[in-house]
């Protein structure tokens, strides 16, 4: 298997959490040594970073946010290493192109965040998948979930704002869109693995 490192982005509520997870489990149980990373929640500091976002969102600067997102990645990235190292295969829960949606598209500053994001010199990734799923149903799982967070999108208008920068992302080498609307997670993890081969 040629792919060691694979990102799964999109909007909240498509679904990511439980694919990686079955993903993981499914690429185990094919005999390949597999772990779930999280961009912003791998490492002590890393985690100590969102946190700070989180409760600091309404008054950091988007430029500062992204200095934050960055910073926490470049810090996950060690971690990264080792694992590529010992060539195992990562599975990795957002990355920067969360960045590029969140603090880029959906803010107007594109340019501000690519531009600190080619300064990083953050590992690529072989494959990113964007999980995509209709608003109506993104809607639907908003209302039964009882905990968010500052970055969650709060009515129809922000998740097609979300939604639409994630689908202008998918356009970028090495990007595939998933639309889950109507796949099971199982039907979504066979779709990942056709092409992780």
């Amino acid at each position: 298997m040629k792919t060691k490192f694979i990102v799964i982005e999109g909007c909240d509520f498509t679904g990511k959490s439980s694919v990686i997870e079955k993903l993981v489990e499914t690429l185990k149980n094919s005999g390949v040594e597999a772990c779930q990373m999280k961009a912003l929640g791998e490492t002590d500091y890393g985690i100590a970073r969102r946190k700070f976002l989180m409760e600091n969102k309404e008054t950091l600067s988007n430029e500062e946010q992204t200095d934050i997102m960055i910073d926490a990645i470049q810090d996950m990235n060690k971690k990264l290493v080792i694992k590529q190292r010992d060539a195992i295969f990562v599975v990795c829960d957002r990355y920067w192109h969360s960045t590029l949606v969140y603090q880029g598209i959906c803010q107007n500053a594109l340019e501000m965040v690519e531009n600190k994001l080619s300064q990083a010199n953050l590992i690529e990734p072989d494959l990113t998948f964007i999980l995509d799923c209709q608003t109506s149903v993104i809607l639907q799982r908003m209302k039964a979930r009882a905990e968010t967070n500052a970055y969650d999108p709060k009515d129809r208008n922000e998740v097609e704002k979300i939604r639409n920068a994630y689908l202008t992302l998918s356009q970028r080498k090495n990007t595939t869109l998933i639309d889950t609307t109507n796949l099971t997670v199982e039907q979504t993890v066979e779709k990942i693995m056709g092409f992780t081969s």
